[in-house]
């Protein structure tokens, strides 16, 4: 069940904070208020399938944070978005290329500085939850062939180079490839899932890259049947190299003496599940605290698992936490010169969102050898 750790992306504890005068996105007078105090925006972003104009009206709306809840400029929708629908996303039965594009020189190295973790959002503020379209844009989703033939995607990783993703062991070996499938693509580029073009406040991204996997590497020391999940990390070699665009960019690998503490702000995103129970069909993120590890060393031992020091905790915030659809996605820092690192991987929990109990992370820092070796192995 390791890879059905649930994303709960709103806070379950609706905040007591002082409204604020604001003025909605149509020009009327309203209060700043948590989102959870705001019925009409709430069910809006309730809605599955979740229109695209109702995301970029939601984002508008936003005001202020509480910690890392979004405070909106109350207000109902526009008739005509509120009246909006699309069609739900259509499955469609995949034909996967085994066939490997040829290797290139710089597939055998990380992407290196300059050229990783850059920030194509700017000077945004971070912090709220609904991403921008290109945020994060090594962010990537693991899809899943079924024994219907339809793909389904169900964890997540992010780019390091144009050849490789870093995920977690569990997403590419033991009970998924069971439960779900096998891994057998790559989407990139990916903001919307239940649309083909992502738009928002009128600009478009680039059609998602679609890559087919060559193979899927798992550390070698990971098992199912270790209940701490220790060497949960592995990477997906792509069959054709990733294509850098605005919207596509690799992530950066920690230093090798990176170390984390309480004063590090760390980040997950994905398309996990939301406070509805269902998963979110557009990217969202959520700031993270550090867990203390000795802490958390307690809690988990009392489950019968046992952590190590390549592992670490973060999260313990009631309904905040990485959850079912984020496995295997990054947990992510900036760095003083505003580029971003890959510093934790998404592995498990105990439930998802209980206070004081912390997700589980796998060490990047740990596994930086490892990592460099299997992508200098390019006959791998």
């Amino acid at each position: 069940m390791s890879c059905r750790i649930v994303f709960f992306v709103l806070s379950l504890v609706v905040s007591v904070v002082y409204s604020e005068d604001c003025t909605t996105p149509v020009g009327k007078s309203s209060q700043c208020v948590s989102l959870y105090d705001c019925p009409q925006l709430l069910s809006a972003f309730n809605q599955r399938p979740l229109p695209s104009a109702v995301v970029t009206y939601l984002r508008q709306s936003q005001c202020g944070f509480d910690h890392s809840t979004p405070k909106v400029c109350c207000g109902p929708l526009p008739a005509q978005q509120a009246q909006q629908t699309e069609k739900p996303p259509v499955f469609t039965t995949m034909k996967i290329s085994t066939n490997e594009e040829a290797t290139n020189s710089e597939d055998s190295v990380p992407a290196g500085r300059g050229e990783c973790g850059i920030d194509t959002t700017g000077d945004r503020i971070f912090g709220g939850q609904f991403t921008e379209l290109d945020e994060f844009p090594w962010m990537a989703l693991l899809g899943y062939k079924k024994s219907d033939g339809r793909i389904t995607y169900q964890c997540g990783g992010v780019l390091l180079n144009h050849r490789y993703v870093l995920t977690a062991a569990h997403c590419i070996t033991g009970a998924i490839e069971r439960e779900i499938g096998k891994i057998t693509t790559v989407r990139l580029g990916e903001y919307d899932v239940q649309t083909e073009i992502d738009c928002s406040d009128g600009l478009c991204a680039d059609p998602p890259q679609e890559i087919p996997v060559h193979n899927a590497i798992p550390h070698p020391g990971y098992s199912d049947s270790n209940k701490n999940k220790r060497d949960d990390i592995g990477m997906v070699r792509l069959a054709r190299r990733a294509r850098y665009t605005y919207y596509v960019q690799p992530i950066c690998l920690p230093e090798a003496n990176t170390r984390l503490s309480s004063d590090n702000e760390v980040y997950v995103a994905g398309w996990g599940k939301t406070l509805s129970g269902t998963n979110s069909p557009v990217k969202l993120k959520l700031i993270l605290p550090i867990f203390n590890k000795n802490q958390c060393v307690d809690k988990y031992k009392n489950l019968g698992a046992n952590l190590i020091d390549k592992q670490f905790c973060a999260g313990g915030n009631l309904g905040k936490d990485a959850c079912r659809g984020d496995s295997g996605g990054p947990l992510m820092m900036r760095r003083p010169d505003s580029t971003w690192t890959t510093v934790g991987v998404v592995s498990f929990g105990y439930g998802c969102g209980r206070d004081g109990w912390p997700g589980i992370y796998t060490s990047v820092t740990a596994y930086i050898d490892w990592i460099r070796d299997v992508i200098s192995s390019t006959n791998i």
